[in-house]
């Protein structure tokens, strides 16, 4: 016989002395346990673990018997607890053969599942991903702020926290928020620039933090609509993953803006008026007519387009805010505004617009500097205290006040933000005979300025004559 099939128990002698074709089986302990079975082919015997489920036998290969030393495979002890093994296979789980089936299926899907998982978060974008999408949306859209915000990004997320800007955005948690806003709240304010010797501002970083607290809310709510911006589809835009606002979650700062801007005095207007008006033509045009207009903001109106200019006024576009398009803003010509602008609106230098002194309209920063600088010069000369653009703008509103230019008709005139339903959608009038009246009374108002005649009805308050002097900082 090739060898005895019934035996219960096999030894190394045994299964050394098998012969080719020859097969020994060792029962397992247990009632339906199943069986060992070695079976030797040529020069190796080979282990076979064999079970009977339900009346239908099954085999799987156990390994290769180590019949000397220096053989491979397995010993016979290593057999029989790897044979222990699929007995609890087989009264746990049923056929073992099977159940490696499903393991190996198994397997694989959850290799699948992490590739894929691996292969979506490299195409998560990152922090500094979503940052720069919203700053290149704003620029997109022509948002006057947009390089101010992707420098705010710049200066007081990427570069700070390099670390935080790498991980995915959808990684970034309330904590991460946090610790931005807080590093920049306790920040000092920054000097006004290189050759600018006044110093920097004896307040704190609320209003910047709380700036940056707006946008970063706004990046993240724009990034959770990537996916599904029927307006502006993009297939190519990075996935976010995004389930929440994290900025969200941090609470707001409370009493940021508590109007910080001085107005100017009629004197120190009168002394402004007067050193403008020493620039060449063309530069003391350019500096003139946002002032003569009602202090309109720089970037609207230097933006202005020959083809929306007619004999009545010109129309100029507020993008500001979050506006899928730009608001058109309309702008009457009065006698003395057209004397103002006539060296602008007679000499085309440029086939763009009237701001222009070559092949291209003039920026918001070479415009400014007209006020910036003369705030310098002036402050200097102790004739006035320093000032910039944002002073002179804040004088016209409180000076049309003064004029009794009311509230609605400046807000019309200065393109401050309408936005319940009677503004958006029903009131589609320009108030031309307002403006018209609140120019020239402005205009005239100004004239007299220059030659010194002060109204002595209008009075503009100093913050510091209405609040309460702050205590000096602890050295």
């Amino acid at each position: 016989m090739a060898g005895n099939t019934q035996d219960k128990r096999v030894n190394d002698q045994r299964l050394r002395g098998l012969r080719d074709g020859g097969t020994l089986t060792e029962s397992m302990s247990g009632r339906g346990t199943g069986s060992i079975l070695f079976k030797k082919i040529g020069s190796v015997t080979t282990a076979y673990y064999r079970w009977n489920l339900n009346k239908k036998p099954g085999q799987l290969s156990i390994g290769q018997y180590k019949s000397t030393p220096s053989s491979s495979g397995m010993m016979l002890s290593e057999i029989r607890e790897k044979a222990r093994e699929l007995v609890d296979i087989l009264l746990s789980y049923g056929c073992p053969k099977d159940y490696f089936t499903r393991q190996d299926a198994e397997a694989r899907s959850q290799v699948e599942a992490e590739a894929k998982a691996a292969d979506e978060m490299a195409k998560l974008g990152s922090f500094k991903d979503l940052l720069d999408s919203y700053s290149a949306d704003l620029a997109a859209r022509e948002r006057v702020k947009a390089p101010q915000i992707a420098r705010m990004f710049t200066m007081h997320v990427i570069e700070p926290f390099p670390e935080l800007a790498r991980k995915p955005a959808r990684e970034i948690t309330d904590a991460d928020i946090f610790e931005i806003l807080s590093r920049l709240k306790s920040a000092k304010p920054r000097s006004r620039g290189k050759g600018n010797t006044t110093p920097a501002p004896a307040t704190s970083m609320r209003s910047t933090t709380d700036t940056l607290h707006t946008y970063l809310s706004a990046a993240f709510k724009r990034a959770k609509k990537t996916k599904r911006n029927l307006e502006r589809p993009n297939p190519d835009a990075k996935n976010f993953g995004l389930t929440h606002n994290p900025a969200e979650d941090v609470g707001a700062l409370e009493n940021v803006y508590t109007g910080d801007t001085e107005s100017l005095q009629q004197p120190e207007l009168m002394e402004l008026l007067l050193h403008l008006d020493m620039l060449p033509e063309h530069q003391r045009a350019i500096a003139l007519a946002p002032i003569y207009l009602g202090g309109q903001r720089l970037k609207m109106l230097l933006d202005l387009r020959w083809e929306h200019v007619d004999e009545q006024g010109m129309f100029v576009f507020d993008k500001k805010g979050n506006r899928t398009e730009p608001h058109p803003h309309f702008l009457p010509f009065t006698p003395r505004i057209l004397e103002i602008m006539a060296p602008l609106l007679e000499t085309r230098f440029s086939d763009l617009g009237p701001f222009a002194l070559s092949q291209k309209l003039v920026g918001t920063s070479y415009a400014s500097k007209f006020y910036s600088g003369a705030g310098t010069t002036l402050s200097e000369a102790g004739k006035t205290r320093y000032f910039s653009w944002k002073e002179v703008r804040a004088t016209a509103e409180s000076v049309l006040a003064g004029l009794g230019v009311a509230k609605e008709t400046r807000a019309h005139l200065l393109s401050h933000g309408r936005t319940d339903v009677q503004d958006k959608h029903y009131d589609r009038n320009v108030y031309l005979r307002e403006k018209i009246d609140a120019l020239e009374a402005w205009c005239q108002f100004l004239d007299n300025v220059k030659k010194g005649v002060f109204r002595t009805d209008i009075k503009i308050v100093r913050l510091s004559e209405i609040r309460p002097s702050q205590p000096k900082p602890a050295k």
